[in-house]
């Protein structure tokens, strides 16, 4: 599966990191489920902090949340897999967290007259959501829709790349241009997306 800007390897050890992690928590009792709602609940929490301007809490709590996405995976891999309620769990809890994100920037770009912040997030919120439906609708229909620069990892990369830019460095503008950047580059993968399902489908049925 592509990680799109996220470079394959980075991404391998980033999981592999974490396996320990994970045997440990399944080891103890603790559910894919609860990291899951852990991690929403951590998210939503760090966009509010973004929303009053606090960018080094915001960043704290949104490492910690971003971390527990990655986590749940692998405590359902400890446990032998996963269960059909918890792939829909966390694919809703991952809904939520880019909603909290988005919202959370356009409405600072809103507070603080920033028309370029507000409508790369509102941008940034539309075609992520859609860059998630196509992939879930081509997989309902038979085909692969994984290509693009932007899946949602990478998408939450760039983001904490700006908020962090924006904590440690002081420099709100970098916050900015890594929404903006997400806006553009989840538009280009819901196109690339679009292009790549079409091309699928209409060779299947010329078959």
């Amino acid at each position: 599966m592509s990680h799109g800007v996220v470079p394959a390897e980075v991404a391998r050890a980033a999981r592999g990191g974490l396996a320990p992690v994970a045997r440990w928590l399944h080891a103890v009792g603790i559910t894919a489920n609860a990291i899951t709602v852990a991690g929403v609940a951590l998210t939503i929490v760090g966009a509010a902090l973004l929303v009053v301007g606090q960018p080094g809490a915001a960043l704290a709590v949104l490492v910690v949340g971003a971390l527990a996405d990655t986590l749940d995976g692998a405590i359902a891999r400890a446990a032998g897999g996963g269960t059909r309620f918890g792939a829909f769990l966390d694919s809703t809890a991952d809904r939520l967290a880019d909603a909290a994100i988005f919202s959370a920037a356009a409405a600072l770009g809103a507070s603080q007259g920033d028309p370029i912040l507000f409508w790369a997030a509102m941008v940034a919120l539309s075609a992520s959501f859609l860059v998630s439906y196509v992939r879930a609708k081509a997989e309902s229909l038979g085909a692969v829709a994984t290509v693009g620069p932007a899946p949602r990892e990478a998408r939450l990369v760039i983001v904490l790349a700006g908020v962090a830019g924006w904590a440690i460095l002081a420099l709100p503008p970098l916050f900015v241009a890594a929404v903006a950047a997400v806006a553009l580059l989840s538009t280009l993968t819901l196109i690339q997306r679009v292009v790549a399902v079409a091309a699928a489908l209409q060779t299947k049925s010329d078959r």
